[in-house]
C-alpha cells in the first residue's frame, strides 16, 4: 500500500504544479447559446486491471474505460463538478456538451481512472463509505479493496475531484437496505440507526478531509421520502441515485439521476446512454 501512496502522493504534486496553472491561465468565459438543456450523469465502480472479476454494472475493463474517456474528449465533453451540477440544476447555462463522472463505493481500483483524468482535465467526483474497511462483495476478485483515510486525503487534493457521502456503512442487502430499517422492516435497525448512517459519514469526512460534505449517495440507489427528509436533516443539500435518466434545469436536488455504466457495453451503447439516459445493461 506504501507504494501506491507515494505514486498518489506524487500525482497530487505534479497536479498541484500544472492543473491550477492551467486553471489560472484559462478562467471561465460566459457561455454564450446554444446551452446545454440536459445533463447525463455516468456512474461506475470498479476498474477490472487483472481480469479476475466478471465484468457487469460494479466492474469495467481498463481498457473499455479509457475507450469511454477518449470518446469524451474527443467529442468535446465538458465534465462537472458536484458543485456545477447543482448550479446546472439551478439554471446555469454551460455548453451544449456536458457530462458528470462518478465513482461509487470508494474502491482502490477506481484510482486506475487518475491519469485519464488528469489528461483530459476531466472533473470527477468519488462516492466513499468511511465505516468499511473488508472487501466489497460487489465487486470480486483484486478490484475490491477500498481506499483508506490516507488514500482519500491525498486524492482530495487534487484539483477537479470531489469526495463526498456514500453513507456510513453502505446497508444493501434485501430486507436489510436503510429503506427497511425506517419502515421497521430489519429487527436490531430503526430510524435512528438510519439517520446516524447519513449524519457520522458526512461527520468522519468532513473531519478528515477538511471541508463541507454536503451531498449524498444512496447506497445501490435505494431510498425513500423519509430517508430524503432525513438527508435534509442531516444537513445535505443534494442527493444523488441510482434512478437512469437524463437531468434538466430546475430538478429536485435529491433526486438527481445517473446512469450506471456496465462493464459489458459497447462503445456504441455507452453513446446511446449519453443520448438517451436509458441504463442498459448488455449482459446478452
Amino acid at each position: 500500500m506504501k507504494r501506491k501512496i507515494t505514486w498518489l502522493a506524487i500525482l497530487c504534486l505534479l497536479t498541484l504544479l500544472g492543473i491550477v496553472t492551467i486553471e489560472l491561465l484559462q478562467p471561465n468565459e460566459p457561455v454564450g447559446p446554444p446551452y446545454a438543456t440536459k445533463l447525463p450523469i455516468i456512474s461506475y465502480h470498479a476498474i477490472r486491471t487483472l481480469h479476475d472479476a466478471p465484468l457487469g454494472m460494479t466492474v469495467i475493463d481498463y481498457d473499455r474505460f479509457a475507450e469511454e474517456m477518449s470518446y469524451l474528449h474527443q467529442q468535446g465533453y465538458r465534465t462537472l463538478s458536484m458543485d456545477e451540477v447543482v448550479q446546472f440544476l439551478h439554471g446555469r447555462k454551460f455548453p451544449p456538451k456536458i457530462v458528470a463522472i462518478h465513482f461509487d463505493d470508494g474502491l482502490s481500483s477506481s484510482l486506475q481512472a487518475l491519469p485519464l483524468l488528469l489528461r483530459y482535465r476531466f472533473r470527477a467526483t468519488f462516492w466513499v463509505i468511511p465505516g468499511v474497511s473488508q472487501p466489497n462483495p460487489l465487486a470480486p476478485g483484486a478490484d475490491r479493496q477500498y481506499m483508506n483515510w490516507e488514500t482519500l486525503e491525498l486524492l482530495d487534493k487534487i484539483p477537479r475531484i470531489g469526495i463526498y457521502s456514500h453513507t456510513m456503512t453502505h446497508p444493501w442487502e434485501n430486507g436489510k437496505t436503510l429503506v427497511d430499517w425506517v419502515d421497521g422492516r430489519t429487527p436490531g435497525k430503526t430510524a435512528d440507526n438510519a439517520l446516524f448512517e447519513l449524519t457520522e459519514s458526512k461527520k468522519e469526512l468532513e473531519g478528515h478531509l477538511g471541508h463541507p460534505v454536503p451531498y449524498l449517495n444512496w447506497p445501490s440507489g435505494i431510498y425513500n421520502q423519509k430517508l430524503t427528509d432525513m438527508a435534509k436533516q442531516a444537513g445535505y443539500t443534494a442527493a444523488v441515485t441510482a434512478d437512469d435518466g437524463l437531468n434538466q434545469p430546475k430538478k429536485d436536488l435529491f433526486h438527481i439521476q445517473r446512469i450506471m455504466i456496465s462493464g459489458n457495453c459497447s462503445l456504441k451503447v455507452f453513446e446511446l446512454m449519453l443520448a438517451d439516459g436509458i441504463y442498459r445493461g448488455c449482459e446478452n
